[in-house]
């Protein structure tokens, strides 16, 4: 199979054109992988207007099979549903409204991460606390490990940075030297709020940080086998129904080739397999969201938005389960956890048997699969204050949540939390997918075994975005094969790319 990829990459260079990492990355992953390139450069090459490019899209319109798997496509239907609400906050939010409802959070956020921490890491065990830190006798030199939540950071005057550290017990300043400027490259990703492991040596009231670490996830070693036969789940998000900039075109040749109408035949033989529909919010664009919203609006009724997303929605076909969570434009508690979208706007989707409705986070497991869902509000707050991740690439901040265990680790800036009394956005359970949506922008990663996924939207470039800086890249639907956790195939419905949907 490595010989079959290094002749497929030596023939992309040869024809003069370059390939993403990702499309590698799916490349890499497929048996036939020469058979396949040899169909992509012939198909490009007979282009006027070629791509520099080639993406995982591309790949996937010309991804044949080899001789002998012609095999009978199951009928779908009759694959027996094996799904699991691991997880909805929906019942599991009780607010607590005063000073103390904050404390308890924050104390609950703390215990859940040190159990990870203390766990799961070899190299954090025989961690203290604060107090037993400053009864450290300064004449010990072997160094101590101390977790606890970033309460602030900022910087000293010599250009290095002082973390203030908090448990139970105490509050500790650590000193990160501007001296060592690989661990002040690390320090400077830590952000406020967040449980990470500090290593130093104790002075006086301080410690100097040699090393910090975060909770992490382990790395899988396991190979999941899911479901009885490769059957598939389709991952999308931000619809943003009533909103002028809607893709109708994209959304309905998206519903056509779900009911096997358009597609190479390829594509036909995916849609056979789908058995999932899993939306990461923003179902509709919402009232009020934003300034000057108003103006962008082509429905401006709530209920009647929903009602246009349940006759969207309807036309796909009713042995496939859609799962709904809510994102910041839709009809919910706007703090996290959020519950699921509210009956009273959204009943025709309600109404619909295919239909199931969590709120965000949501864990289920279709399976032996595990999937995480969140909107991805709090990638805001991580694209403003972890140096290095960007708009783009959405699927490298996702990462930072995984690194922290944690779906929102920052208090007080454009993520609103809820005073909960316990802190229900900690991952506490590794995913074997973790989707998002959110930032409007497209990408994937695999880290550690976790397959991650941004699934953009289905929503056009808005004034509002403009004025934002956003560039978004929609109409992609990601499909991921139940049984083994990995994406199968990435189809672009947006007008710009005909080669993928030949109709």
């Amino acid at each position: 199979m490595k010989n079959d990829l290094r002749k497929a990459i030596a023939k992309i260079i040869s024809a003069g054109f370059q390939i993403s990492p990702e499309a590698l990355d799916l490349l890499s992953r497929k048996e036939n992988a020469y058979e396949i390139t040899c169909k992509v450069i012939e198909s490009l090459s007979k282009m006027k207007n070629k791509p520099l490019i080639i993406t995982p899209e591309i790949i996937s319109n010309f991804d044949v099979k080899e001789k002998g798997e012609d095999e009978e496509l199951i009928d779908i239907r009759q694959i027996k549903l094996e799904e699991v609400i691991l997880f909805d906050p929906t019942e599991h939010i009780f607010t607590e409204s005063d000073i103390t409802g904050f404390i308890n959070y924050f104390v609950s956020r703390f215990k859940k991460i040190r159990r990870i921490l203390m766990s799961e890491r070899f190299d954090v065990r025989g961690a203290i606390t604060i107090k037993q830190a400053r009864n450290w006798s300064t004449n010990r030199r072997e160094k101590v490990k101390i977790i606890g939540m970033i309460a602030n950071k900022k910087k000293t005057a010599g250009g290095g940075l002082i973390l203030e550290l908090e448990d139970l017990t105490g509050v500790i300043n650590a000193i990160v030297s501007e001296r060592n400027r690989e661990l002040l490259n690390k320090a400077e990703k830590v952000i406020k709020d967040e449980v990470v492991c500090i290593e130093g040596n104790v002075t006086g009231d301080v410690i100097l940080v040699s090393d910090i670490m975060w909770p992490e996830i382990p790395i899988a070693s396991r190979r999941i086998r899911g479901a009885p036969e490769r059957i598939y789940a389709v991952l999308i998000s931000d619809l943003h129904i009533g909103s002028r900039f809607f893709m109708r075109s994209a959304f309905n040749r998206f519903i056509l080739w779900i009911n096997g109408r358009i597609g190479t035949e390829n594509q036909r033989k995916i849609a056979k397999r789908i058995k999932y529909i899993i939306i990461a919010g923003d179902i509709v664009d919402g009232i009020g969201v934003y300034p000057g919203q108003e103006k962008e609006l082509l429905v401006k009724d709530l209920k009647v938005q929903y009602k246009m997303a349940a006759e969207y929605l309807a036309q796909i076909p009713e042995h496939i389960t859609i799962i709904i969570i809510p994102g910041n434009h839709d009809a919910t508690r706007q703090a996290l956890p959020s519950p699921a979208i509210f009956q009273e706007y959204a009943a025709p989707l309600y109404d619909m048997k295919n239909v199931k409705m969590l709120g965000d986070p949501a864990y289920i497991k279709l399976y032996k699969t595990t999937f995480l869902i969140t909107h991805g509000k709090s990638l805001d707050d991580i694209l403003a204050k972890v140096p290095g991740v960007r708009y783009d690439r959405p699927a490298e901040a996702m990462i930072e949540l995984l690194r922290r265990r944690h779906l929102a680790p920052v208090y007080g800036e454009r993520t609103q939390l809820a005073p909960e009394a316990k802190d229900l956005l900690v991952i506490e359970k590794i995913p074997d997918v973790f989707h998002a949506g959110h930032v409007h922008t497209y990408g994937y990663l695999n880290y550690r075994g976790v397959l991650i996924v941004n699934s953009g939207a289905w929503q056009e470039q808005t004034d509002y975005m403009k004025s934002m800086g956003v560039k978004p890249n929609p109409g992609k639907a990601t499909i991921v094969d139940i049984s083994t956790g990995r994406i199968e195939s990435v189809i672009d419905f947006s007008e710009k790319h005909e080669i993928e949907i030949p109709i």
